[in-house]
């Protein structure tokens, strides 16, 4: 299997087993579990294998603990080693995980001609997310024919509300649960994340009145995104549909080019799906 690794200089990923918790000011993390959780969230589609100065570099740690944590998920089936050539991947002690994720195979097969459409419509890379509570994931992905790197890839954590499916997800859950997540403090991702509880509140009660989310440089510097609600046939969000867009190609033009087709593509796909109103009502 070819070597995957990243690229030097590249902004390292946010442990996403350990970030939320500590962020939230959560008292009983066990900090041991975190980081192997860490260490377990950096196997995605794009990252199959890695060594294990890889994963120490990536999750800044020292060697000797990286290497701790490695042979106690390996004893645990959690990873396995290639024989040839030390390499780690995901073990067997993990199959249970496809279990859970079926449930969205059958959502994924149903948009991916919407998510052709978008790529060929807007020339952009379309991506398909879920939540996974109340957190957006990315379930499947079709990159632009255009010249883009991404950041996202399928089965890696999306985030919090820096993003426009985490924008979606919470514009749309309860009140209560909203003024919870509006509570909690927010990682300054780049000088345009939103952060501020007012600030934040604001830009999802926009979200909820025009059903769409637009993500300009809040997740990662040079990337913008649109994203829209895909709602079962009783009203309730399912997914979110939207293109990922380099900050070149996202002047006023582009961007209204990008909100009408994305709002067109959720629609179509929830009205497939059975709503009857996608086109008239809000998040």
């Amino acid at each position: 299997m070819a070597k995957e690794t990243r690229k030097a200089g590249k902004k390292k990923r946010q442990p996403a087993a350990n970030g939320p918790l500590e962020a939230n000011g959560e008292a009983f993390v066990v900090r041991a579990l975190a980081k192997g959780l860490a260490m377990l969230s950096l196997f995605d589609a794009e990252h199959r294998e890695w060594t294990l100065d890889e994963m120490v570099t990536e999750l800044q740690l020292p060697r000797m603990t990286g290497y701790r944590m490695a042979r106690t998920l390996q004893s645990g089936g959690y990873l396995v080693t290639d024989p040839q050539t030390g390499r780690y991947r995901l073990g067997p002690a993990l199959i249970a995980s496809t279990y859970l994720s079926e449930g969205y195979a059958e959502l994924v097969a149903i948009a991916r001609p919407y998510l052709e459409a978008l790529v060929e419509e807007t020339g952009e890379s379309a991506t398909l997310a879920v939540d996974v509570d109340g957190v957006a994931v990315c379930v499947d992905m079709l990159d632009s024919p255009r010249p883009h790197k991404r950041e996202v890839a399928v089965g890696r954590v999306i985030g919090d509300t820096a993003n426009a499916h985490g924008k979606m997800y919470a514009a749309s859950m309860s009140d209560a649960d909203r003024e919870r997540l509006l509570a909690a403090p927010h990682e300054r991702l780049t000088p345009k994340t939103i952060t501020d509880p007012d600030l934040l509140a604001a830009e999802l009660q926009r979200v909820r009145d025009e059903g769409v989310a637009i993500d300009v440089e809040e997740r990662n510097l040079g990337t913008c995104a649109v994203a829209a609600p895909i709602r079962d046939q009783m009203g309730a969000v399912i997914g979110s549909i939207g293109v990922i867009v380099p900050t070149g190609r996202f002047g006023p033009d582009e961007r209204t080019t990008c909100v009408r087709t994305v709002k067109g593509a959720a629609a179509a796909l929830s009205g497939f799906l059975g709503y009857a109103d996608a086109e008239q009502r809000t998040v």
